[in-house]
């Protein structure tokens, strides 16, 4: 499929409420993501670390080098968030298959899942509304 230079007004119209709409939704979804793997990591895990803080860190640092780009909106960050997700999606599948770790792998693939969909229709959205209109 070729790549769209221009849309209609009706277009242009549904693309931005959708994208308006859709912007809350895929903020709160990494926001929970992260909490739900903060949680895990500190609270919840059985293997102790000397340092956990520091393993925390090195696990939720990829979803925090997207969150400057969710919060101002941009498509091409969330474009990113769909490449740092899939990562987390791998991962929680990998502890839903474990006997321990099912529950924690169960909500870490849905809310990867889910925020991986958000962010696609989001770029998809807003690259759409930024395009000219054509007369």
């Amino acid at each position: 499929m070729a790549k769209k230079e221009s849309v209609t007004r009706k277009e242009k119209a549904k693309a931005t409420s959708l994208y308006l709409k859709t912007y809350p939704l895929m903020v709160l979804n990494l926001i929970s993501l992260i909490v739900v793997i903060s949680v895990h990591h500190l609270f919840l895990q059985k293997t102790v670390y000397e340092h956990p803080y520091a393993f925390l860190i090195a696990t939720i640092l990829p979803l925090l080098m997207v969150v400057p780009g969710a919060i101002k909106g941009s498509y091409r960050g969330a474009i990113w968030i769909c490449f740092v997700t899939l990562t987390y999606f791998i991962a929680g599948v990998l502890n839903w298959t474990q006997g321990i770790n099912w529950a924690y792998g169960m909500s870490e693939t849905l809310l990867a899942l889910l925020l991986f969909h958000l962010a696609l229709m989001y770029a998809r959205w807003k690259g759409l509304s930024e395009l000219p209109v054509k007369d």
